[in-house]
């Protein structure tokens, strides 16, 4: 499975790719730091996944989890925020799954095989 990470924060962006690395299966097709290049991204490398934090500049997850499922073949996606009180945004966006902060492998692990579902 081909995942893009999306997080304004490098660490948090880190984080989740050391998480995914013992998930599997999983691919790191890119990552980006704002809803727009989320977006952008998405467009350009087709991922089957997106990891989208909801808090960041230009453009919030939940805005660019919408933009996403607009496209062909939408990747799923599962939001992994800080904040645990925009579960109803996020699944009104079609979200998959909604993590919060800090992630645990499990956890993760779950909302994968939720997203290979999809």
């Amino acid at each position: 499975m081909k995942a893009l990470i999306v997080d304004d924060e490098l660490p948090a962006r880190d984080r989740l790719a050391a998480l995914l690395r013992e998930c599997g299966d999983m691919e790191i097709v890119g990552d980006a730091a704002n809803g727009r290049d989320a977006v952008e991204a998405v467009a350009r490398l087709s991922p089957d996944l997106v990891l989208l934090d909801i808090r960041m500049p230009l453009m919030d997850g939940i805005e660019a989890a919408r933009h996403i499922a607009g496209f062909e073949n939408a990747p799923a996606v599962i939001f992994c925020t800080a904040f645990d009180g925009h579960a109803l945004a996020a699944f009104d966006a079609n979200a998959v799954d909604y993590l919060v902060k800090p992630i645990r492998l499990e956890r993760l692990k779950a909302a994968i095989a939720r997203a290979q579902r999809f």
